[in-house]
């Protein structure tokens, strides 16, 4: 029970860091009236390029940050809760990938802002892990991502935005990332497999190890003699010519007499 608790409260650490920086600095725009907006990804510039790890940080009023918040804190705590450590090498990937993509395929003389790209990434990391490792607990977050989120689906068309200034390049590009890296890290065990591992040897040694043990070695000690017996069976069917060269001669002379020449 401690490590289970010590494990969900590392696991709200980095959420609630990154939720919390993302309102200072919009409060921190709103007190000193300065946009930091101009500072977002602009696709295909050299310019834009510091947009990669900026554009998840800014955002164009507080009902846009609202948007992103919840999403952004549940499915970061997610990643904590089944990937542990590894968990801040996927988020750093998903931050950097997402947009790169953006600035790939985004509209040019367009600007960028918002943590969706960010956020579509880790939607679709949890939706298509959770399928391809065929993780129940990761399969389940993934369909509560869909329903609190449904936007993760629809949000990547252009035909399905209700207003032309979203940027569906962004979800598109932060979709493309996390359905790579699903794929890419479908070997890397969750955190609940390996405890479920764990608890199941924890269970077997529990369980009358003195006579497990030594039914264990009974069934070692009836397989050698029933190999030695084998053996020994094929030993006597097979007749070995045990005569000695000298006997084996004679026995030869004796035998083909008229082809020897004494």
């Amino acid at each position: 029970m401690d490590r289970e608790r010590k494990d969900f409260i590392n696991a709200l650490i980095v959420p609630i860091g990154f939720v919390f920086l993302l309102w200072a600095i919009k409060i921190m725009e709103t007190i000193s009236g300065i946009s930091l907006s101009e500072y977002g990804l602009e696709p295909r510039t050299l310019r834009g390029l510091i947009g990669i790890f900026t554009m998840p940080l800014l955002h164009s009023g507080f009902s846009h940050l609202a948007s992103n918040t919840l999403a952004s804190f549940i499915l970061l705590f997610g990643l904590y809760i089944f990937y542990k450590e590894f968990a801040t090498k996927l988020f750093l990937l998903f931050y950097l990938f997402s947009g790169i993509a953006a600035w790939i395929i985004g509209r040019s003389g367009s600007i960028h802002i918002g943590a969706s790209g960010l956020v579509y990434a880790l939607a679709w990391f949890h939706i298509l892990s959770g399928i391809i490792k065929r993780n129940k607990p990761q399969s389940a977050f993934g369909l509560i991502v869909i329903f609190l989120y449904g936007g993760v689906i629809w949000g990547i068309f252009p035909d399905f935005q209700s207003s032309p200034r979203i940027s569906w390049q962004g979800h598109l590009g932060g979709a493309i990332t996390g359905f790579v890296f699903a794929f890419y890290y479908k070997r890397i065990a969750i955190a609940h497999q390996e405890k479920e591992t764990e608890e199941e040897e924890d269970e077997l040694s529990e369980e009358n190890p003195y006579w497990l043990e030594y039914g264990h070695h009974n069934d070692i000690k009836r397989g050698e003699e029933t190999k030695a017996e084998e053996v020994k069976e094929i030993k006597e069917e097979i007749k070995i010519d045990e005569i000695k060269p000298e006997e084996k001669v004679e026995e030869d002379k004796e035998k083909f007499k008229y082809t020897y020449k004494e």
